[in-house]
Formats: structure tokens, C-alpha cells, sequence
């Protein structure tokens, strides 16, 4: 049934009269009364009692009216959704992230999106996980990633992943054989560090960071890049989340296996949005693909 139908049966349902009804929608009495008719002869019963003081539903009449509320509002639903899709298509997001979700994961995320809405344009910037908060509640970032810790009422997160850290190795280094590893067990090779602190939340487990501490790296750099082909080149081990080396496992050229800490496991990265700040079209659109996206990922 066509939904300008519904919608002349729902006023005139709500007002009582065709005049009325008719006058609300600012459409002829007679256009709107031949609409309900039509109804009434589609469905075989008569939808109103006719009486003297105006129209009155019929028992039909209230079952149709629950179908016509749930489907006009559905309709609604699509319809403001099809407008967010017409306004997304240019714009601007502005992206803020730990660096390992930018090596491979976002960039082949905004890949398929752009198949989709070609205009958008973006920022992709690598920031420490402790900045990404507030540069997108500050307005400078629309969306961020980060590890999931307490912050600021100013933003909230979206969604979250599981992303524990875990040792990232050469694929046929003697530690890919377990299916997890003790921090003590990584001492007896070099380690490959990433420069600067780790994430506020990797203090879950002090015995981790205690650990970390005492190593001496052979390299330390603020490139992942330089990182992950240090591993390939064989010069050590590293402690990543698997999310910066999803092409190098999937191609077999590096493994990633966990720790035996199950508050390490539990580490967690959210998709950061602010509290109050009304997005963008495009920053609505991509929030929800990159939130699919990363579930996608997870349920692999």
C-alpha cells in the first residue's frame, strides 16, 4: 500500500474527520476520502464507521493503524537514512588513531568506503593513544581509536574491539610453535620496542609493564614501518596488537600469538566519538562502516 494512502488514514484516524484530516494535509476531502475507500476495498472491510459527529475505527480499522504506525515510522527511519547517505557523499573526516591501526587496517577500510562515497575526502594522523581523546573532544579529530581506558566525559566510545598485545615474530621463529606465550619466555631473544609509553590500559597487568621495563630493546623506534620489517629481517621480536600486521600474517610472513595474561587479552580499542558534537554526514557514515568493519574483522 502506498505510504501517502497510510498517511491519510493515520490523520484521519487521528483527527476524527475527513475535513479535518484533509485540511492538515492540506489536500482535497474528496482525494483523501477516495484514498480510504480504495483501503476499505483492498482489504475487504470497512475501516471506519461513518457517524454523524465524524469517523470512528472500525475493530479493522485499530489493527491497521498499529501496521501504519510501525511502517510509516520505519519508512521515516529509511528515508532520513537515505538523506544522511545523499548529504555524506563530500565532505571531510578527520581521523586519529594509534599508529598500528594505520598501517593496515584503516587505510584499507577507507579504500572500500571510498567505493561508496567517492568525494569524501580525509585526515589520517598517528597520535599517542593517551592524545586521541582529546583531540577529538577538542574538535581537531571526528572519530579516534584507541585502547579503551577511562577519559573524558567530552567523548565516549562508539564501539570496542578486543585487541590484546601479543608477541609479533618472524613466522618460523621457535616461539610461533605455542599457542601462547609467558612474558619469560620472549627475555631469551631481542626485542624490537616501540618508542614511548605503553597504553594507560596495559597496566591491567603491572607484571606486564614490569616486564617490558626490564628489557633492553636492540632497536627502539617511533616507526612501525621500521618495526614490523625489522621482524621480517629477523633482528628480533616485537609486542603489537595482530591489528598492524594483518597482511604480513595473512601472507605467512610473520606470526602473532598471545600472552598468557588475561588481563593483557582482556585490552580492548574503541572507536572515539565526541559526546555532544553533532557529526558530519560523511563522519556518521564512516563511523558505522569502520564499526562494521572491525567487526567483521573479529568474528574472522
Amino acid at each position: 500500500m502506498h505510504a501517502a494512502a497510510l498517511a491519510y488514514f493515520r490523520e484521519t484516524a487521528r483527527l476524527g474527520s475527513i475535513r479535518r484530516a484533509a485540511a492538515s494535509l492540506n489536500v482535497a476531502a474528496s482525494a483523501l476520502n477516495r484514498q480510504i475507500l480504495n483501503l476499505e476495498a483492498s482489504l475487504g472491510t470497512p475501516l471506519f464507521d461513518r457517524l454523524p459527529a465524524g469517523m470512528r475505527l472500525t475493530a479493522a480499522g485499530e489493527l491497521l493503524l498499529r501496521h501504519v504506525a510501525a511502517t510509516l515510522n520505519d519508512f521515516d527511519a529509511v528515508r532520513a537514512q537515505i538523506d544522511d547517505l545523499r548529504a555524506a557523499r563530500s565532505g571531510h573526516v578527520a581521523i586519529v588513531a594509534i599508529d598500528s591501526l594505520l598501517v593496515d587496517f584503516l587505510p584499507r577500510a577507507l579504500d572500500r568506503f571510498r567505493a561508496d562515497f567517492p568525494a569524501v575526502t580525509y585526515a589520517l594522523d598517528a597520535v599517542a593513544p593517551a592524545v586521541v581523546p582529546q583531540q577529538v573532544a577538542d574538535g581537531e579529530a571526528d572519530i579516534g581509536f584507541t585502547f579503551v581506558a577511562r577519559s573524558s566525559r567530552a567523548v565516549h566510545f562508539a564501539a570496542e574491539f578486543p585487541a590484546p598485545i601479543g608477541v609479533v615474530m618472524p613466522a618460523d621463529h621457535p616461539l610461533a610453535a605455542r599457542s601462547a606465550i609467558r612474558f619469560q619466555d620472549t627475555a631469551a631473544f631481542p626485542f624490537l620496542a616501540q618508542a614511548g609509553p605503553l597504553p594507560r590500559s596495559a597496566d591491567i597487568d603491572p607484571d606486564f609493564a614490569r616486564f617490558r621495563a626490564s628489557l633492553k630493546p636492540r632497536l627502539v623506534s617511533n616507526s612501525i614501518q621500521a618495526l614490523k620489517l625489522a621482524v621480517r629481517l629477523n633482528m628480533g621480536i616485537a609486542f603489537f596488537t595482530r591489528l598492524g600486521f594483518l597482511d604480513e600474517i595473512e601472507r605467512g610472513e610473520v606470526a602473532w600469538r598471545p600472552f598468557e595474561s588475561a588481563a593483557v587479552n582482556a585490552l580492548r580499542i574503541g572507536l572515539v566519538v565526541a559526546e555532544a558534537r553533532t557529526p558530519t554526514a560523511p563522519g556518521r557514515q564512516l563511523t558505522r562502516f569502520l564499526i562494521s568493519e572491525l567487526g567483521r574483522l573479529n568474528s574472522a
